[in-house]
């Protein structure tokens, strides 16, 4: 059974019966290569348009690579600040971020008791439906080839 559209895009939007106050302890969980939808990518692209030009490309160009073990490795989201441990698109993250702490196959890593979504599931298989990609691939797409392009400083 799928959600009805308006359903879907109320759960995309901020959240305010969501009592995850954004303490990040699930980033070390922001990996990247994440998909989303076009109109997800949409909001990212206006939430990184809408910040300091100089904290953005700081973020864009640290090292994201997490070496967990001799042999393994992971490479954390594009937008995760390793410095400050934070999002920088947190307010516009896609529906698989959103759905942290709030489905029982991506528990809160601290425990903090946040209400389950009554049907994570139908929700996760309806967003399966829609066209979804990338960052990068959508970057590709709307020939977005510069992430600076995204960050500029006024003058």
């Amino acid at each position: 059974m799928t959600r009805p559209p308006a359903r879907r895009q109320s759960l995309r939007q901020p959240n305010e019966d969501n009592p995850c106050d954004g303490c990040h302890e699930c980033g070390l969980r922001c990996m990247a290569g994440i998909q989303m939808t076009q109109q997800e990518f949409g909001q990212i692209v206006k939430c990184l348009q809408s910040q300091d030009a100089k904290q953005i490309r700081r973020v864009l160009d640290q090292d994201k690579r997490v070496v967990w073990f001799e042999d393994i490795e992971t490479e954390q989201c594009l937008f995760y600040d390793v410095t400050k441990r934070r999002c920088i698109v947190y307010p516009a993250r896609p529906l698989i971020c959103r759905l942290f702490g709030r489905v029982e196959w991506l528990p809160c890593p601290v425990e903090r008791p946040v209400p389950m979504l009554s049907d994570g599931l139908g929700v996760i298989q309806a967003y399966a439906t829609e066209k979804r990609a990338t960052f990068a691939e959508w970057c590709a797409e709307e020939g977005l080839f510069d992430l600076g392009q995204l960050a500029t400083e006024e003058t």
